[in-house]
């Protein structure tokens, strides 16, 4: 049976862990962001310096640009979601085992 400190010790260390991926993916978000960002820029910065009318490949970037942007937010918010019940659950098991500890002692 562990003790008290052991089972504290397990739930610390599982905590800090999904702490770390939920910094992870933060970090990814930002990263995907930002290059969303440039890549617009860039497009926008190319399309400039071509002569005629760019405005059907001007709309169609953006509109393929915004789209992906979408899916990536949602796919970032499905694995924040992933985590934090994660670490929902690992409060909840926490609390069960300690409860079963005082229970016995």
């Amino acid at each position: 049976m562990l003790t008290e400190e052991e089972l504290l010790s397990d739930y610390r260390y599982q905590r800090t862990q999904l702490e770390e991926q939920e910094d992870e993916l933060r970090r990814g978000e930002r990263s995907v962001n930002d290059l969303i960002e440039q890549t617009r820029n860039e497009i926008d910065r190319m399309l400039q310096e071509v002569d005629g009318d760019f405005s059907e490949a001007y709309d169609f970037s953006r509109y393929r640009l915004n789209q992906f942007s979408q899916e990536m937010a949602e796919e970032f918010e499905a694995e924040k979601r992933v985590v934090q019940n994660k670490i929902e659950q690992s409060e909840l098991e926490s609390n069960r085992q300690f409860r079963q500890l005082q229970e016995k002692g």
